[in-house]
């Protein structure tokens, strides 16, 4: 059994352009547009989802747009267990050239202002699926709206674990922070955002080791995701496959939802296939790297680069 809690859910586009801009003012037309329903959380469910996986996604979504994400979350059999606040979910667009990209990421429902943090920590855990203790995995995964106080996922950590839950997080910056003092099972920063846990960002072997071994003084298990190179896996490095980019969007979230599915199945978590785990989830990472718009990759694609 696996839940997914996205706190930042987004329509993602990508608008493909013929060449990189050449200035101010350029205007380019007839342009093909990919769209998806994402949010870091919901692409951890959808992958899972993929690979059979039981899997309930929860969090916040706006009322007044949140048609397309039922109909995602149906066509992959996902339980709802999402709590619907008033305002639209928000629309993210990935603009992409050959050789270059830049991202707009949108704020995370800004009517939320003033509400009680506390209070939808409450409704969100109160739609969490009931699970055997030990056999279930759950997943935290990206921003919080500016409404909702940063210690709110090591809150969620600690009521999960509480409940049986093995709990991987995602975050960065402040959340991650608070959130390591709740005692993840495991986390997944990328290079950078170590910098603001560590005090530094690795770029050699040695580097990632040693933020390896900080970090897993707060969690019991760590990946680094290193961009193009790879991700190391408790200290384990695997090499990214080469692959054409398309889109990175989703590319971390197939990462890890398939080393937790890899690492779990569908019972309890067994660390001793952290190697071959560790093997797929970037094969399966690369995969999505191919794919505009945060659609899920083939399949068999995973396994071709996985072998």
């Amino acid at each position: 059994m696996y839940f997914t809690l996205c706190m930042g859910p987004a329509i993602d586009a990508t608008v493909m352009l013929p060449h990189a801009p050449k200035g101010c003012g350029e205007i380019f037309k007839d342009l093909a547009e990919e769209e998806n329903v994402g949010g870091k959380g919901v692409n951890v469910a959808r992958w899972l989802a993929l690979r059979g996986a039981k899997v309930s996604c929860g969090g916040l979504l706006g009322e007044d747009n949140d048609r397309p994400f039922v109909r995602e979350l149906e066509k992959y059999g996902i339980d709802d267990r999402f709590l619907r606040v008033p305002g639209a979910t928000r629309r993210n667009e990935m603009i992409v050239w050959p050789g270059g990209s830049m991202k707009i990421n949108r704020p995370a429902f800004p009517g939320l202002d003033g509400k009680d943090g506390a209070g939808l920590l409450e409704d969100i855990l109160a739609r969490v699926p009931p699970i055997i203790p030990g056999e279930g995995v759950a997943v935290l995964s990206g921003s919080l709206p500016k409404a909702i106080p940063p210690d709110f996922y090591a809150e969620a950590v600690r009521r999960l674990k509480a409940l049986g839950w093995a709990v991987a997080l995602d975050a960065s910056g402040e959340a991650m922070r608070l959130g390591l003092a709740a005692g993840p099972d495991l986390i997944k920063p990328n290079a950078d955002e170590c910098k603001d846990i560590v005090g530094f960002v690795p770029r050699a072997p040695d580097d990632f080791r040693r933020a390896t071994a900080i970090l897993r003084e707060h969690a019991a298990h760590v990946i680094i995701s290193d961009g193009g190179q790879g991700a190391w896996f408790d200290g384990l490095f695997v090499a990214a496959p080469d692959v054409e980019v398309v889109d990175t969007t989703a590319a971390g979230d197939t990462l890890l939802a398939e080393f937790c599915w890899r690492i779990s199945g569908s019972g309890a978590p067994d660390w001793t296939r952290l190697d071959q785990a560790a093997r797929w989830a970037v094969a399966a990472g690369s995969a999505a790297c191919t794919m505009a718009g945060g659609a899920p990759p083939p399949l068999g694609l995973v396994d071709t680069l996985a072998r």
